[in-house]
């Protein structure tokens, strides 16, 4: 069962478990670590930068749009099969996840 830990306006999530499941991988972490550090990058350039199998990094880039770190250029619900889509962080929802997690453990 979900442990809640605090109601918080803003849309971000009330259960511990989300940010856990959202950032609590290392190829999770890489993507973010990328991302902030290189800018918006296709899941190809993102799979060749941190030398992980496509298919992979495709399952994580997924999630994390869904978990709403991620945006997507274009749109997720537009993309077309074939097309190029770059995915960028979005800082204030990672910060916001970040500081839940601190929270949940006694860190803030």
């Amino acid at each position: 069962m979900s442990k809640r830990v605090t109601s918080t306006p803003g849309g971000w999530s009330e259960w511990l478990e989300d940010p856990i499941k959202a950032l609590g991988n290392l190829v999770r972490a890489g993507i973010l670590g990328y991302l902030r550090g290189n800018g918006p990058a296709t899941r190809a350039e993102i799979a060749a930068a941190l030398e992980i199998p496509v298919p992979t990094i495709a399952a994580s880039l997924k999630a994390m749009v869904q978990a709403g770190l991620l945006t997507s250029d274009p749109p997720m619900e537009q993309v077309r099969r074939g097309q190029w889509v770059k995915y960028g962080v979005d800082n204030e929802m990672v910060s916001r996840m970040y500081l839940q997690l601190g929270q949940a453990i006694g860190e803030i």
